[in-house]
């Protein structure tokens, strides 16, 4: 018996740096959704922290550019670069994810920076693009409840949809209302007429915002003169309390006022984001109007 060995052909397609690989057969991975996007771009993966991007028109000619996360090529960004003062360091869009630059969001919240309205273009970054709002629960919410306690309420605004938790706890709701932020738990036990209640942590907590002090027949509400200190031991001063409050009791913001009952428990730590899906059609963002 002959056996005869065919030679192995290794067949190499010449391709562009950058060019699109795909296998339409990896269906846990990249975008997965509809309608069918019509185009796909290759390349290194972009940082979720910052960068740039440029579009380019047949020409080769910028129309359009971006910095995301911080100046990472200040000739690419668009707008007024002299910007300066607290987190200013000229026009750049705000990355969303928990290394997004200046205000970025909590981690495990989905949500994405655009334009807005969708296709608008002013020539800056600044102003063309908004940046979804994020958050966290701050104190556990029980199914049923109407309202929850977060550690920002920055950019929330009545009549939003908002995704709360992850996973198989994941729900939405839409906001009735928008009070203060911050929760955590009176440290040792504070006697009438206190002024100062030693709390872990005063992340949240700011001067002039309404807070809730106990539960039940303990419950008082009080207005924040000033906070001290950070996690690990600080302190939040009221004008004197009229009731006394035992070590462990809940200190609060207003929160998070809901249209409707929550339909599942959350803990605390768990995102809150207005990033709610919309396949097929622009992001969902909103402007506060000033």
């Amino acid at each position: 018996m002959q056996i005869v060995h065919e030679p192995f052909v290794e067949r190499i397609r010449r391709v562009d740096v950058d060019a699109v690989v795909r296998d339409a057969a990896v269906t846990t991975a990249g975008y997965q959704g509809t309608p069918a996007p019509n185009q796909w771009f290759g390349g290194p993966a972009l940082s979720t922290s910052a960068g740039n991007m440029v579009l380019r028109d047949a020409a080769g000619l910028v129309v359009d550019s971006l910095n995301y996360g911080g100046l990472v090529d200040p000739w690419a960004s668009e707008g007024y670069q002299a910007s300066s003062g607290f987190e200013q360091g000229g026009c750049f869009v705000t990355a969303p994810g928990p290394e997004g630059g200046f205000g970025a969001v909590a981690s495990g919240a989905d949500t994405s920076a655009g334009r807005f309205p969708d296709g608008a273009d002013t020539d800056s970054n600044c102003t063309d693009f908004l940046l979804q709002p994020a958050t966290t629960v701050s104190a556990a919410s029980a199914a049923g409840a109407t309202n929850i306690k977060v550690a920002s309420v920055a950019d929330f605004a009545a009549g939003q949809t908002i995704m709360i938790d992850t996973g198989a706890n994941l729900e939405s709701a839409v906001i009735a209302a928008v009070g203060t932020a911050g929760a955590t738990t009176v440290g040792a036990a504070t006697n009438v007429g206190a002024t100062v209640i030693p709390v872990p942590s005063a992340t949240g907590f700011s001067a002039g915002h309404t807070i809730a002090i106990d539960s039940g027949a303990n419950r008082e509400t009080a207005v924040v003169v000033s906070t001290t200190g950070g996690r690990g031991g600080a302190t939040i001063t009221v004008a004197p309390l009229t009731l006394a409050h035992a070590a462990g009791a809940q200190v609060s913001g207003t929160g998070i006022t809901l249209t409707g009952a929550l339909t599942k428990a959350h803990a605390s730590g768990a995102p809150v984001s207005s990033g709610v899906p919309t396949p097929g059609a622009p992001n969902q963002y909103y402007r506060r109007s000033h």
